[in-house]
């Protein structure tokens, strides 16, 4: 009896040590390659005197090439959205230039297509994937109503997603990336609110 346990006993220890040795699946990451445009964005956002919710889909992301669910490849199809949180911490007046100053959170995720500029949170209905600190300076020049706008990210939190049968992972925390826009105000809708486009570059990680 002793030496059968035994013998059980032995089996079971193998079986659990075989399970642990089981490789778990390969995680490929998707770099924030340095000077290079790692991110292309599409969005619309919504201002307050203090505030900013920036939101949208991701056109161009480098290292993937599925990005899109179908055709036409637009907010009803995007795969990556972003959602930005902005609180407006400066304004400064220089002739026709509004110079403005905010700090917040931007999220990427894995999105649940389809979304509608019409409502901002279907870009925000899918899986977060990638979550960053964000600084921002917006130079708005109030004679055409246009924008431009540089800002920085720094990444604090990433999560591991699958996309047609692998797993990837953007960036890695302390990872950063700088975005630049070029926007539109619409004078006539409040509150201020508007459409931009634009692109990010990796940053070299210190």
């Amino acid at each position: 009896m002793i030496r059968m346990t035994a013998s059980i006993l032995a089996s079971v220890m193998f079986a659990a040590l075989t399970c642990l040795n089981v490789p778990a699946q390969t995680v490929t990451p998707v770099p924030l390659t340095q000077d290079q445009v790692v991110y292309e964005f599409v969005g619309q956002f919504i201002n307050t005197p203090t505030t900013s919710l920036q939101f949208g889909y991701i056109s161009t992301l480098k290292g993937l090439d599925t990005i899109f669910s179908g055709e036409p490849e637009n907010e009803t199809t995007a795969l990556f959205t972003f959602v930005t949180n902005a609180n407006t911490n400066r304004v400064i007046l220089n002739g026709p230039f509004k110079i403005v100053n905010r700090t917040g959170t931007t999220t990427i995720y894995l999105n649940t297509p389809p979304s509608d500029f019409s409502n901002p949170a279907t870009f925000s209905q899918g899986t977060p994937i990638q979550v960053s600190t964000y600084s921002q300076q917006v130079v708005f020049n109030t004679t055409n109503n246009s924008f431009q706008t540089l800002h920085t990210n720094t990444i604090t939190h990433t999560k591991a997603f699958s996309l047609d049968g692998a797993m990837y992972r953007l960036g890695r925390a302390g990872d950063s990336f700088r975005t630049h826009y070029s926007g539109y105000v619409n004078p006539d809708a409040p509150p201020q609110s508007g459409w931009f486009g634009g692109n990010a570059v990796g940053i070299k990680r210190q």
